[in-house]
């Protein structure tokens, strides 16, 4: 009876415990369980981005966007009124340039906004590209202890 009891007790402590405790912590995608530390982790300097998607990311929005600022000042300039009755025809009216000239300018800002942000992303790019290719510069061969269970040795890394 009294083991029972005992029993009961540590089974009803058990679960008033787990009730309270909340939620377990997640695992990140790269922790190791138990708390150990992978053998990368320890060594301090970690490799820096290359730079690729934002050297792409620029490319494409400068490129774009120095199209649409052409674009726009096409558009700008065949709506000045200078030009605008010869491209558009005779029977357009002034107030239709008006809304083409505010075309182009719109055109022309967007343009003109896109190419410097991908002109930014290019060059923090090519910065970043700079950076990790002096690192695997420096470090193109690696020389380190081999030790595991029943391993004992020298390690020897080339990167190229």
């Amino acid at each position: 009876m009294i083991a029972a009891l005992a029993t009961h007790l540590s089974v009803g402590t058990a679960a008033l415990g787990l009730a309270l405790a909340g939620p377990p912590r997640a695992m990140e995608e790269s922790e190791v369980p138990g708390g150990y530390h992978e053998a990368m982790d320890l060594r301090g300097d970690d490799e820096p981005v290359d730079g690729d998607k934002k050297v792409t990311l620029g490319s494409v929005l400068f490129a774009l966007g120095l199209i649409q600022t052409g674009g726009g000042v096409s558009s700008y300039i065949t709506a000045t009124p200078r030009f605008c009755s010869g491209v558009y025809g005779s029977g357009v009216s002034e107030q239709t340039c008006a809304g083409l000239r505010i075309y182009g300018i719109v055109g022309i800002a967007f343009g003109g906004l896109m190419a410097a942000t991908g002109a930014t992303f290019l060059g923090w790019g090519l910065i970043e590209r700079q950076r990790h290719r002096k690192w695997m510069r420096e470090r193109g061969f690696a020389v380190g202890p081999l030790l595991g269970p029943g391993q004992r040795g020298l390690s020897l890394g080339f990167r190229f």
